[in-house]
């Protein structure tokens, strides 16, 4: 898988409110120990952060993540611009910096907004 496949699932696992939909998205994509931590949140692993994730969309249905410009890599680091736009039209940016482990999943993410 590429790495904007993996940015793609990852995107649509925030997205999606099916629940067994999203953990199999978040099953291809993110490590089951990896960890995820934004201003107001903290994940210490795969089942926490789709806890999260229900959490987010169950306040906000109907909310998309979209990539707003390319995903820059290196040495298994990565850093994203994305948009969150709300089921009304309103818009709300951020940016995630994260790491990719060897098999190619994510095993970190720390987010920024």
């Amino acid at each position: 898988m590429t790495l904007e496949t993996t940015i793609e699932k990852y995107f649509a696992a925030w997205s999606e409110p099916d629940a067994a939909a999203r953990k199999a998205l978040l099953e291809a994509v993110w490590s089951a120990d990896g960890t995820y931590t934004d201003p107001m949140a903290h994940a210490a692993n795969r089942a926490e952060l789709d806890a999260l994730i229900a959490k987010v969309l169950s306040t906000n249905p109907g909310a998309k993540f979209t990539l707003r410009d390319k995903i820059d890599a290196h040495h298994g680091h990565i850093r994203f611009y994305w948009t969150l736009t709300f089921a009304d039209g309103t818009e709300a940016p951020g940016m995630d910096y994260g790491e990719v482990a060897p098999d190619g999943k994510l095993i970190k993410i720390v987010g920024f907004f």
